[in-house]
């Protein structure tokens, strides 16, 4: 990774340094046509690779939490679920992390996609006399969840314990800390995910129209970057969601 990083890198710094020649000497040489092409091709492929270089960016910082926790696992085998954890897009790859942080394993986009939608959900393992039932409920209620008993009609599966490989793979969302609060986080990363994606999603779109249009006028080297734009936009938002996950309470909880 890091070498390709760094090819990337060099040939962005290459190809902006020969864009830069080319366009100085097209200036020089007024009515060269074929310059004038060179200029724009050379511009237009130096805004591709960067958008390419900052994307990886973003994703080598989405998987922040993923390296730290295979650095521990070797000596502490609680990190072990990082194995099954998923590896996506950036946006996703930040949520998984900021979960897998407080001992969540998420097993897919799906699954969180699944319980920021419910308004009932059920945690196996789970009793009123669990310190931070009450308070757990409470938050839930604010934030438009029942937490209800009835884990067998709920579509997602939550379970409280260490995980386990074998009995780790029928459910949706392990809470490895055993801590009946930390459903709250699960399903506020799990929100904070649906909307931050939906945000990508019309930037990219947004992107796209913008690419399109600008060809259409013959404005190639803006085209290209309004990807470079939204390259950009996805560390923003990895760094936004690192940010909002970094210090969560119970009132910064509710008001998701």
């Amino acid at each position: 990774m890091k070498n390709g990083m760094a090819a990337l890198r060099a040939a962005v710094l290459s190809l902006f340094a020969i864009s830069v020649a080319v366009t100085v000497w097209s200036m020089l040489t007024m009515h060269n046509h074929i310059l004038h092409i060179a200029h724009i091709a050379m511009i237009s492929l130096t805004f591709l690779l960067l958008a390419v270089y900052l994307y990886k960016s973003a994703e080598i910082a989405s998987l922040t939490v993923y390296r730290e926790l295979r650095l521990r696992a070797t000596v502490d085998k609680n990190a072990g679920f990082v194995d099954y954890l998923p590896n996506g897009a950036p946006i996703l790859n930040a949520c998984a992390g900021a979960l897998a942080k407080k001992g969540i394993c998420a097993r897919s986009a799906d699954v969180m996609t699944a319980l920021a939608k419910l308004d009932v959900i059920a945690v196996t393992g789970n009793s009123e006399s669990r310190e931070g039932y009450v308070v757990t409920v409470e938050t839930l209620s604010a934030m438009g969840i029942r937490l209800s008993d009835d884990t067998d009609s709920c579509p997602v599966r939550i379970i409280l314990g260490p995980f386990d490989p074998e009995t780790g793979k029928d459910f949706d969302f392990v809470l490895t800390h055993d801590k009946i609060t930390h459903v709250l986080i699960a399903v506020y990363v799990s929100r904070l995910f649906v909307k931050t994606r939906r945000l990508a999603l019309i930037l990219l779109c947004c992107a796209i129209a913008a690419a399109i249009a600008l060809s259409v006028f013959g404005l190639y080297t803006y085209a290209a970057a309004a990807f470079a734009l939204w390259s950009a936009s996805e560390i923003i938002n990895v760094s936004r969601i690192v940010r909002k996950t970094a210090r969560l309470t119970f009132n910064s909880v509710a008001g998701a």
